[in-house]
């Protein structure tokens, strides 16, 4: 069986699955370069069905991930375009005027300059059809508005790939990330408890479900109105409030949470306190409050920036370690999986991590939206009484193919690498040499990973025992804020010599934190700079055999079994997917050392 799932919205992307198995995922953010791609992902869909030799006739399903998708934001490119200054607009001009003024404002008409309409398929005819003073906000399944949503995207997927319209099929938002968070995870003991969590989808906002072993399916025990659980709103709202963007830098705020530990955490508690509760597994929002941002900013405006970020990040974690507890003393169950946009939250997860009725725990990897379209594969494969297979490793992209006349400066100016030096590449021996000459190596190998993170593929590489080397990648490529720690990868086998990981938690996807011993003096360079935690990428020798032989034999070395890793790209711009991108990125750079499949080029 071939199966295409789409997600169309939020770094929209797709992912195929050929029996049992994902064996392509990609973003559309690749192939555009702008982050947060919201386009119709048609390069994404293409790429995929080239490397995996499928046909579009020879689809048996296209699955497009939620039932109910905000097509207005993805027009004005709401999560791709829009600046802090747009977000700030937005929140005063358009939610406070409908939310507290109660006036019937339209987002499109306010934004409708942001609307590309050369771009497919705002270029097609059938969209010109389309009443778009219908489709502002859906509320309900069978609502008008859904409806032409529903048949417009359809109608793309049509005229895209030459299908039969019967083989389209959505998938409901929560089924989606609940199936990735248990599918996806190598966890499948009766039981297990399947969390999720995000700010908006198909009317909700959070789920519990329980695993039947037995039939492999999926079971729903509870679900939260967006309306009762806005942890993921107050959260993105908060950052926008600290002058972040928001669905994007919450990261930064929760990177920034350490670095205060006084009394006013307790006083910034307060306000969030005041916004959202949990009665036993019953979340409840104060309903007075009709405008969050507003809110936030009456009550926090005479607070410090650090004492936000602490206040935001302990109440969350408070919360959602309570919601957890709760749920496991209920259900009685050990064994836990969790996704959704919350679960990228990594410090988060330590917590929860450390909630003693839990044995096994598994967070996947870019818990997001960008991981829908896989989640919809595995929610029908299961529907189909398929047992899906889990996923090895998130390798899942494009490979970094090329050819040598390409590189080698003997072919002269043409050449992508002509005016750097160039060695064929041989073992990692020679990668090995460069990180001990404190190098930083740039990697373009193999197929590229799916989400959010590099896993060594697509990555940059240091020595993690030199502090000054978090000065020197940012200073070189990165920029990033001064307070955000870059992350380690670990061999499996010597984990414990740099993180306590006592329950022996497997965590490949850098989405649980965890503490270190005296990680601030072993890998300085690589742990958060004030509380020493790490979020690790927990490397098994069988998922990318190279990159373990060369940590490897840096822990020869050196004693340390770990690398530092940060994703390759510019600042602002998408991680890289081919050797052109790599090659942009290593010219407008201070990049030294760039590592390909079969040649290592040097400046």
């Amino acid at each position: 069986m071939n199966v295409l799932g789409i997600t169309w919205g939020k770094t929209s992307g797709c992912s195929i699955f050929v029996d049992n198995k994902i064996i392509f995922a990609a973003s559309e953010e690749r192939y555009t370069r702008r982050k947060s791609e919201q386009s119709y992902p048609i390069n994404a869909i293409e790429s995929g069905l080239n490397y995996c030799k499928i046909k579009p006739e020879e689809l048996d399903y296209v699955l497009i991930a939620s039932n109910k998708i905000p097509l207005t934001a993805i027009m004005i490119q709401y999560f791709t375009n829009f600046s802090v200054k747009d977000h700030l607009f937005a929140n005063e001009k358009y939610w406070y005027q409908k939310l507290v003024e109660k006036r019937p404002l339209k987002l499109i008409e306010l934004f409708k300059e942001k609307i590309d309409f050369t771009q497919y398929p705002f270029d097609m005819d059938f969209f010109k059809e389309l009443d778009l003073q219908k489709i502002e906000h859906a509320t309900t399944d069978d609502s008008e508005a859904n409806i032409l949503v529903s048949n417009f995207f359809k109608d793309t997927i049509l005229h895209h790939l030459k299908i039969d319209i019967t083989k389209i099929i959505h998938v409901e938002h929560d089924s989606c990330h609940a199936a990735y968070a248990l599918y996806g995870s190598p966890i499948r003991e009766d039981g297990t408890l399947i969390f999720t969590a995000d700010a908006f989808g198909d009317d909700l906002s959070a789920t519990i479900s329980k695993f039947d072993q037995k039939n492999n399916v999926i079971n729903r025990i509870k679900a939260y109105s967006h309306t009762d659980f806005q942890l993921a709103r107050i959260y993105r709202l908060t950052t926008l409030l600290l002058k972040m963007s928001p669905n994007e830098h919450e990261y930064k705020v929760m990177g920034l949470a350490p670095y205060y530990n006084g009394h006013a955490i307790q006083e910034v508690e307060k306000v969030f306190e005041n916004l959202q509760t949990l009665d036993g597994l019953e979340f409840k929002f104060n309903n007075e409050v009709s405008d969050i941002f507003n809110y936030l900013s009456d009550k926090l405006g005479h607070f410090r920036f650090d004492h936000i970020a602490a206040g935001l990040q302990s109440f969350t974690e408070k919360l959602l370690v309570k919601w957890f507890s709760n749920t496991i003393n209920e259900y009685g169950s050990s064994s836990v999986v969790f996704s959704g946009g919350v679960s990228m939250n990594v410090k988060t997860n330590m917590r929860i991590g450390q909630i003693p009725g839990i044995k096994n725990f598994f967070v996947c990897g870019a818990g997001t939206d960008e991981t829908l379209a896989m989640g919809a594969c595995y929610q029908f494969g299961s529907e189909q009484k398929i047992k899906p297979k889990n996923l090895d490793s998130l390798y899942l992209g494009d490979e970094a193919i090329y050819k040598d006349e390409s590189i080698h400066k003997s072919t002269g100016n043409s050449a992508l690498f002509s005016k750097y030096k160039i060695n064929d590449y041989q073992n990692t021996e020679q990668i090995l040499e460069k990180i001990l000459e404190n190098k930083i190596v740039a990697t373009c190998r193999g197929r590229l990973e799916m989400g959010q993170r590099s896993l060594g593929n697509r990555s940059i590489l240091a020595d993690p025992r030199d502090r000054y080397n978090i000065e020197k990648i940012n200073r070189m490529i990165k920029s990033r804020d001064f307070w955000m720690p870059f992350a380690p990868i670990i061999l499996e086998e010597y984990q414990d010599e740099i993180i306590i990981n006592p329950k022996k938690f497997y965590s490949p996807f850098m989405t649980i934190a965890f503490e270190t011993k005296e990680g601030k003096k072993k890998i300085p360079a690589a742990v958060h700079q004030y509380d020493g935690t790490a979020r690790p990428q927990i490397l098994k020798k069988e998922v990318n055999p190279e990159l373990w032989d060369l940590i490897k034999k840096f822990y020869n070395k050196t004693g340390i079994p770990a690398l530092l890793n940060t994703s390759f790209n510019l600042h602002g711009e998408p991680i890289v997917r081919t050797i052109e991108d790599a090659e942009h990125v290593f010219s407008n750079s201070g990049l030294e050392v760039l590592w390909l499949d079969r040649h290592i080029v040097e400046k």
